[in-house]
Formats: C-alpha cells, structure tokens, sequence
C-alpha cells in the first residue's frame, strides 16, 4: 500500500473522528435537552426516530447520490449541509422546532456514510480494504467514545447550544479534511456504466447470497439489542452504581471497540469470514452473560469484550459488503444494507421501554445476547460461501485430464 495511500485513509478516519465525535456530543444534548424541556420519554422516542428511522427510510435516495455523483463532493457538501442543521439547532427552542431540525440533519447526513464507505476500496486498494476499514473504524469508535461524554458534561455545564455550534464547526472541518484527500473517490464510470435506480442496491442485496444473509443476520441482532439501549439506566439503578457506573459502561464497550477496530486491521480475505462468525458468537455471549451477574464489576468485563468483538464482526462485515459490490452500485449497495439495519434498529424502540418494564434489565441483556446468538447461527452459510468460491477457483484453474485420444 502506497505511502500516499495511508495517508488518504488516515484523512478520511479523522473525518470520521472528528464528525463522529461532534455528532454523538450534539445527540446526547438533544435527548437531554429534549427531556429536560419535556419532561417526556415520548418526545425522546420521537427523536430517536426521527434520526434512525429517517437515515434508514432515505438509504435508497442517499446511497444514488455516492454512485451518481463525485463521491468526495457528495461527503463535502452533506458535510456542510449537516453544518448548517446544527448551527440552526442553537436557535431554536421549543420541541417541535428541535424534531424538525433534528429531521432534517438526519436527511442531510444519511449520504455521507455509504459515499465514504463505497470509496474505501478504491481509495486503498482491494488488498487493504481491512486495514482501511479498522483505521476508520478505530477513529469513528474515538469519536463514539468522546462524544457522549463531551456532550453530556458540556450541555449540563454550559448549555445545549454551546454543543450544537460545537458540532458544526466538527463538519466543516471534516468537510475540509475530505477536501485534502487527494485520491479516487469512484471507480472509471467506463468500466461500469451506471447501474438502475433508486432501488438497485436491494436489488443486487436480494440477489447475492451472502449479502442477504448479512442484511438479515443484523437486522435480527439489531432487533434484539435495542432493548439495552433503554435498560442501561434501569441496569445501573439495579446494581446502584449511579452515573459512575453509567459512564464505565460506555467507557469499557468504547474501549473495547478501540482494541477491537486495531485488531480488526489485521484480517485478511482469508480470515475475515471466520472473524465475522466467531466474533459474532462472542459478543453474544458477553451480552447474555451480564443477565447472570450478581455483582457490577463483572458487568464492565463484559461490555469491553462485547465492544471489541462487535467491531471486529463491523468491519469484517463492512468489508465483505465493499468487495461483493461494484463500484457503479456500491454506495446503493452499503446504504440498501445500512438502511435495513438502521430501520430494524430504530423499530426495536417500539417495544424496547414495554420490554424492559414488564421483564426488566437483565432480561433485555439476555435476549440481546439469544438474538446476536440467532444472527451468528444466521451467518454460518458465509463460511460456505467462501469454500464453495476456492473450489470454484481451483476447478478453472487446474488442467483438465487429457483423454486417450490426445497425443502426449
């Protein structure tokens, strides 16, 4: 891997942290500032949606933006857009007003993923598609790791608002960071002529073996885990570790998806199949083990090993998908997949606060771990996959036998 090479995929990771890091502060403001002002978890909920389920209802028009158009200016300017959503959030007060512009940085914000992540290969080169994928990974998870912190402490300090101006300053500098890359977003458009419409990432989803066990496989791991995006709180009460042990939660699973995203640099085509499943058994089984523990500690433990697996299983995964699309779809391609996802995960809040009040936290923890459990079972056919293409591979490639009629 060239030496510029490295340093286009280190400029796109600190795009990654940097407006990573600004948009988790500015989310956890916004549902603070949402429930303060409110008093409501129904307007909490409503802005869960409105961010998740919005990005996944948009995948199909977000992703033909990255494969109709220059990928970097697609990144540049929903960068920018996404600037002037969140400055706008700093001027408004009232909740409604708030949900609108939450609405419309999610819109202005959902191309920006599957144009980054479809110009990866092209980018890196299709031998280093991993390395790639975890540098970008770790730097997304610094940011997943600061962000809430720093918005959390800041909006209580300071305000909301501080936090949002904050966030759109993130953008532009990502923004800027994308501008300095200097490298091939997109494929040649003449080797691959542009592929159907709107709907032609399911298309090829639905066709493709492996990424329609992907797609389903996550979405019954998303359906499931859900449910502990809204017990953490009543987690924490259970074992009366306060706001200390909320924070080492999310510390130990941060922490963990660091470790787990260096690893992940390391898989090759050859073990990225395997990573994918194994892991995915291993952060099912961290996940079902905190509905067993008595004590706090123990708890820790198990959200840094369900953090790190569940990043390596990400970017294992990510690059599977980038590998098995071409580059005239591949931005429908990771949106199509990313849309499911984000869909499933924004539809588990439906039931999630239910779930948690009828059978409480450590049986949301435990169906979290059953479902990521369903998933790897899901996942196994991957493995086949790749055994079935080396046999494929050797097939045309040795000699037929010569029959007797053929002259030595």
């Amino acid at each position: 891997m060239s030496h510029s090479s490295r340093t286009n995929v280190r400029r796109l990771a600190a795009a990654r942290l940097i407006s990573n890091t600004g948009s988790e502060a500015a989310f956890t403001a916004l549902l603070y500032t949402t429930y303060v002002r409110t008093g409501s978890p129904a307007w909490v909920s409503a802005m869960l949606l409105a961010t998740f389920g919005t990005i996944g209802l948009l995948s199909p028009f977000a992703g033909s933006l990255g494969d109709r158009f220059d990928r970097q200016k697609v990144m540049v300017a929903s960068d920018l857009l996404g600037a002037a959503c969140f400055a706008s959030l700093g001027l408004v007060g009232s909740p409604a007003a708030l949900l609108a512009l939450a609405f419309l940085a999610a819109v202005t914000e959902s191309p920006f993923y599957s144009a980054s992540s479809a110009a990866v290969p092209n980018l890196a080169g299709p031998e280093n598609i991993n390395w790639a994928n975890g540098t970008i990974q770790f730097g997304s998870g610094i940011g997943h790791f600061l962000g809430p912190m720093l918005g959390g402490v800041l909006a209580v300090a300071l305000g909301p608002t501080l936090v949002f101006e904050l966030n759109a300053i993130s953008f532009v500098v990502s923004a800027l960071l994308v501008l300095g890359i200097h490298g091939r977003f997109s494929g040649d458009p003449s080797e691959h002529p542009h592929l159907g419409g709107l709907r032609a990432g399911f298309h090829l989803v639905a066709a493709d073996r492996t990424l329609r066990t992907l797609t389903i496989a996550f979405v019954v791991f998303v359906l499931s885990v859900g449910s502990i995006v809204v017990a953490e709180l009543p987690l924490i009460r259970l074992f009366r570790v306060g706001g200390v042990g909320y924070g080492l939660m999310g510390a130990a699973w941060g922490t963990g998806a660091l470790a787990g995203a260096l690893r992940a640099r390391r898989l090759t085509e050859a073990t990225e199949r395997r990573a994918l499943v194994a892991f995915n058994f291993v952060t099912a089984l961290a996940l079902g083990s905190v509905s067993l523990m008595t004590a706090f500690p123990p708890v820790i433990l198990a959200m840094f090993v369900a953090g790190g697996a569940d990043s390596i299983v990400d970017t294992a995964a990510e690059t599977l998908i980038q590998r098995r699309s071409p580059d005239a779809v591949r931005s429908r391609v990771v949106a199509a997949v990313d849309g499911c996802i984000l869909t499933a995960f924004a539809a588990s809040f439906l039931f999630a606060g239910l779930l948690v009040a009828a059978l409480g936290p450590k049986a949301a923890y435990a169906i979290a771990g059953l479902g990521c459990g369903v998933a790897g079972v899901l996942m196994l056919p991957v493995l086949g996959e790749r055994r079935r293409a080396l046999r494929a591979s050797l097939i045309e490639t040795s000699p037929l036998p010569r029959t007797a009629a053929e002259p030595p």
